[in-house]
């Protein structure tokens, strides 16, 4: 299934697979045709759907004309082209005007990020009149906003056109027996989006596709990762495809690769889709909009190394710049693997501001094992990589949860853990000789180390009911100190040249 675009909307030639099954991610840059791409699917069930669409203007015989534009809709052998015939997009062959009917999908719904309120008059506020609203609307969004309020929503229709409905969430003031309410008026913008999309999916039958454009724009970047996963859920049980497009890194970021569909104008607006783009390559051109007002921003490969990198950055700052009204802002941002971090390190000095100075810093068995195997195989382009990255390229002391076990097994800083702990008996050693970290195997040790870190910071969080990021930030920060304590010269030769170079 695919559909060819030519001369449309500025876009001179576009040709898209389109998915089946499972939610896809859908982004490029503005102009590349994300909102094109999702017009045209949209009119595969609907017939008026590039009148709605691709408005021509009746200002002028010159403006936003499509006389030259036409989309090839094709599956299983058989194709339909559409050009602008003046007042309707008319198909080409006539005979094969039916072609979209072969299309797998039983419905095609266009969602977008509709904030609309309703409000009922306060005579509809009725016990009598209320109803709860369905139980699919009320799990998602509990699923997405993370609020359990939204079990008690209910909604009333309202006299303001036919079947319009109004949400309500009921609530007692103080000791008061009788409930009030409060209605949409007192939502959020993210959380009527929200509520918005929720009931719209609980209307799409089963088998069809969902288009949704760029409704996480309101939501926190937490939010916009659950709603990607409750939509997921939803297109599992409803047998589902998803289309969404998106200018999010927290969704690109959290959506997996193969799902993943990046528009990239390859030059006078001809555009490529891409199928299956590393991360890194979508970043490069989205960037992470809270990096672009800070100093200095820092790619690392995951989130073990940015929590180890942070307790080394705040441990140097302490010294060299103890005021903290006068330190730099630093942003840490987790990549990938070292190669999507070098491609991203070396492709993003466009994206950012002259002033923010942008460092990879790698774990330390890159230097020690891939860079050495990609010099001994003579591997040109990564080695090509490494080069390029010159003086912005760096390392860490360590691969992050092999220098932890290393600390945790070893005798000198229990003390000090238990201590970064306090009112709780935190004993390391009986940890560690458990049946169950004895038995922990693999054959990489780095894999090894991960299962032994994650052990360690399991028991240790149901003794403390302390938070695992915040368990493991305590872990790096006792590292730290541990490594440079004695060795504060080692800590200012590697973070001292980054931060004083003018």
């Amino acid at each position: 299934m695919r559909i060819t675009f030519e001369n449309v909307k500025g876009i001179v030639s576009l040709d898209f697979e389109i998915p089946s099954g499972g939610v896809w991610i859908l982004t490029g840059l503005n102009g590349t045709g994300k909102s094109t791409v999702l017009a045209t699917l949209y009119r595969i069930r609907n017939s008026y759907g590039f009148q709605k669409f691709f408005r021509t203007s009746p200002l002028a015989d010159r403006v936003d004309l499509y006389d030259n534009a036409s989309i090839t809709y094709e599956i299983n052998g058989r194709s339909v082209t559409y050009r602008y015939g003046g007042q309707r997009w008319r198909a080409r062959p006539r005979a094969n005007s039916l072609v979209l009917e072969d299309f797998p999908f039983s419905t095609v719904s266009y969602l977008e990020a509709n904030s609309e309120r309703i409000e009922p008059f306060s005579d509809e506020i009725a016990p009598n009149r209320l109803r709860d609203a369905s139980d699919d609307i009320k799990d998602f969004l509990v699923a997405v906003l993370a609020d359990d309020k939204w079990n008690n929503l209910k909604f009333v229709n309202t006299r303001r056109g036919r079947g319009n409905e109004a949400f309500l969430i009921p609530y007692r003031p103080g000791r008061e027996r009788a409930y009030k309410y409060y209605s949409e008026k007192s939502f959020s913008l993210g959380e009527l989006c929200i509520l918005r999309l929720a009931k719209r999916i609980s209307e799409i039958p089963n088998d069809g596709l969902v288009l949704i454009d760029e409704i996480e724009m309101a939501l926190h970047p937490q939010a916009q990762v659950r709603l990607l996963e409750k939509l997921r859920s939803v297109s599992r049980d409803k047998n589902t495809t998803v289309i969404f497009s998106t200018h999010s890194a927290s969704i690109v970021k959290s959506a997996g690769r193969r799902n993943l569909i990046h528009l990239v104008n390859k030059g006078r607006n001809t555009i490529e889709a891409i199928r299956n783009p590393y991360p890194a390559q979508i970043l490069g051109e989205i960037a992470f909009d809270d990096e672009l007002g800070a100093d200095f921003v820092f790619f690392v490969e995951d989130k073990q190394a940015r929590l180890l990198l942070e307790q080394m950055i705040q441990e140097y700052l302490a010294i060299a710049n103890p005021d903290i009204n006068y330190q730099p802002l630093c942003k840490i941002a987790p990549v990938g693997g070292f190669v999507q971090v070098l491609e991203f390190v070396n492709g993003s000095s466009q994206i950012f501001p002259s002033y923010v100075r942008r460092f990879a810093f790698l774990d330390e068995d890159v230097k020690t094992e891939s860079l050495r195997s990609a010099q001994r195989r003579n591997d040109h382009r990564l080695l090509d990589l490494f080069n390029r990255s010159g003086q912005i390229l760096n390392y860490l002391p360590c691969t992050p949860e092999v220098g932890l076990v290393g600390m945790i097994e070893g005798q000198h800083v229990r003390q000090e853990i238990r201590n970064s702990f306090p009112g709780h008996a935190i004993n390391i050693e009986r940890i560690i000789q458990t049946a169950d970290y004895q038995a922990l195997q693999s054959q990489n040790p780095r894999d090894l180390a991960k299962k032994k870190i994650a052990n360690v910071v399991e028991s240790i969080s149901l003794t403390t009911g302390i938070d695992e990021i915040q368990i493991r930030r305590a872990l790096y920060k006792i590292y730290t100190k541990h490594k440079y304590g004695n060795a504060i010269g080692d800590l200012r030769a590697l973070l001292g040249p980054i931060f004083n170079a003018r």
